[in-house]
């Protein structure tokens, strides 16, 4: 299950804004740098093109731990790059429940590293 988790945590960086949309619960709690800011789930589906997409993302310093049955958490550094931007570095986590047998993102950070 843990390959499956980081595989979806990749895709929302680098997968489709319907994809990263589709990945989340309505309630889901986003803390991004400014000028994103935070947000819930719900907002960004009604507002486009807070989240940019990469086209690469590198996640190092994986961890992964299950505080409970039902709910995955994740923890890296990840480094996005996509043309005509600087690679932005982040320390990042991520936060998944397991609700009607799918996996659902409820909680995401980045804190920026510069």
């Amino acid at each position: 299950m843990s390959e499956t988790i980081w595989q979806m945590e990749e895709q929302l960086w680098t997968g489709s804004r319907e994809h990263l949309c589709a990945a989340m619960s309505d309630l889901c709690i986003m803390a991004f740098p400014e000028p994103v800011g935070m947000m819930l789930g719900a907002q960004m589906r009604n507002e486009p093109g807070h989240v940019p997409r990469w086209d690469l993302v590198a996640m190092t310093d994986q961890t992964t731990a299950s505080p409970t049955s039902g709910v995955i958490v994740l923890a890296y550094r990840a480094e996005g790059r996509r043309s005509g931007a600087l690679p932005y570095t982040a320390l990042c986590t991520s936060t998944y429940a397991l609700k009607n047998d799918r996996w659902s993102l409820v909680q995401h950070h980045q804190t920026p590293i510069s």
